[in-house]
């Protein structure tokens, strides 16, 4: 692909059989150290581990990264600058997305070599993330901090959400939020609420998706609040919420009246303030709106680009029926799970398979692929045949989502099991996708498992 720098197959082979030698010439002890190093042991606990000083421990830490690096240097000139630059800017990445290390598909080696370089495993309020890494430890933690600070969301939102703010699809953004320290918590309908204001956001999140004014009595039911007392006492000390006299109902502040909500959605809100009043700057726009249904900043956002709404000469929002020019999304920045080749006629897609892949969710993927497939308003989509097959498989941009429709029985087909990876190959010029197995054969569980007792080799 485009991103590694020149090497013929050979020479990485090459390459690679050099630094599976080094590795081999470690003594033991200087292998475990490095193991319980990347396991996140202090140094502390290493040297009591070996009877050494932590100081001791640091400079055998230091000389033997300090001497993989520097064989790595001769292997393949210039791969610091290249870790890094695709390092640099990115909340964090994955190991496995990184290219351009020479390891000899050793774990431990491309770990010390990472170390080496400046990069850091991401550490969040879960513990450390294995695999993930970014030029400071607190990369994540604040990208994720940041996250929690926006909720409440619907139960569908949170991947939107983390999207938005940069966080890569190769983060367990759910099973982060749903640690015991996370300062996120699910309701009892299964949306995610700030644990310090549970009852209130999933307050809010139940006025909105009602529309209209409702009692105490009855929103601490659907909500299964433990006191109706409880609940009206947080509201009232909660600027998000009004209390309506004499009627006694409860509503949101940004209502601006009582009323039944007939929006099905903030797209269709905003629609119809434009049809009232047009054309709008978007701040406008964007008060308007929320007015009628109120929704985050990122998702009213993402209703621009709707191919019902554009531009006018001056700048402001109106309705394309109006004459205005919709307004085509901008490249996104490429994210690390995603390539293309060289004559740009194959893209790439990377996918970990996870329960929601398992139980045929439609995968949501980064925008970058949607754009590059020229998928630049909403709704709009593409459909790919899959090879060997008479099924269909559909790229399909929302204006609140890039998604891929639902892989479940192809995956299944594949054997692979719960993290395993996948690249799915969507070509361009004949209009067919390929979903691959892109585990390492030899660390794949699931090629382990199917794998014969008897003579006849690894199956592949």
């Amino acid at each position: 692909m485009t991103d590694e720098p020149p090497m013929t197959v050979s020479s990485a082979r090459v390459s690679d059989h050099r630094m599976a030698m080094a590795w081999a010439r470690l003594d033991e002890r200087a292998r475990d150290i490095l193991a319980r190093r990347t396991a996140g042991q202090t140094l502390e606990v290493i040297g009591m581990a070996h009877g050494v000083s932590r100081e001791r421990v640091r400079q055998i830490l230091r000389d033997t990264e300090g001497a993989l690096a520097t064989l790595a240097d001769a292997c393949w000139p210039g791969w610091r600058d290249h870790v890094i630059s695709q390092a640099a800017g990115a909340v964090v990445i994955a190991a496995e997305d990184l290219v351009g290390i020479p390891t000899a598909g050793d774990t431990e080696i491309k770990r010390a070599l990472l170390r080496h370089v400046g990069l850091y495993p991401a550490t969040t309020w879960a513990g450390r993330i294995e695999n993930l890494w970014s030029v400071s430890s607190t990369n994540l933690d604040r990208a994720l901090r940041s996250l929690a600070a926006q909720a409440p969301f619907l139960s569908d939102e949170l991947r939107e959400q983390a999207a938005a703010l940069g966080i890569p699809v190769s983060v367990p953004v759910e099973r982060i939020a749903e640690h015991p320290s996370s300062p996120l918590t699910r309701d009892s309908r299964g949306h995610w609420v700030r644990r310090r204001a549970e009852q209130r956001d999933a307050a809010y999140l139940w006025l909105t998706q009602e529309g209209e004014p409702r009692g105490a009595t009855h929103l601490a039911v659907a909500i299964q609040a433990t006191s109706v007392r409880a609940i009206e006492e947080g509201m009232r000390r909660d600027e998000r919420f009004r209390k309506l006299q004499p009627e006694g109902l409860w509503a949101l502040a940004e209502w601006n009246v009582p009323h039944t909500s007939g929006h099905g959605n903030a797209l269709d809100a905003m629609i119809e303030v434009l049809r009232e009043t047009a054309p709008l700057t978007r701040d406008e726009l964007f008060a308007r709106t929320a007015q009628r249904y109120p929704v985050t900043r990122s998702r009213l956002l993402q209703c621009l680009l709707s191919d019902q709404i554009g531009l006018v000469d001056d700048g402001r929002l109106d309705l394309v029926e109006n004459g205005a020019t919709p307004v085509e999304e901008s490249e996104p920045r490429r994210p690390p799970t995603m390539v293309i080749d060289a004559a740009g006629r194959v893209l790439g897609v990377r996918l970990t398979v996870d329960k929601d892949l398992l139980r045929g969710s439609g995968v949501i993927v980064h925008p970058w692929l949607t754009w590059r497939l020229g998928l630049r308003l909403a709704p709009t989509s593409r459909s790919f045949r899959l090879r060997g097959t008479n099924d269909i498989l559909t790229v399909r941009r929302s204006t609140s989502a890039a998604q891929i429709s639902a892989l479940r029985a192809l995956v299944q087909s594949k054997g692979v099991t719960m993290g395993c990876q996948l690249a799915l190959l969507l070509r361009l010029d004949d209009g067919e996708a390929d979903l691959r197995h892109a585990c390492d054969p030899h660390t794949c569980q699931a090629r382990v498992k199917r794998a014969p007792s008897s003579a006849g080799g690894t199956q592949r």
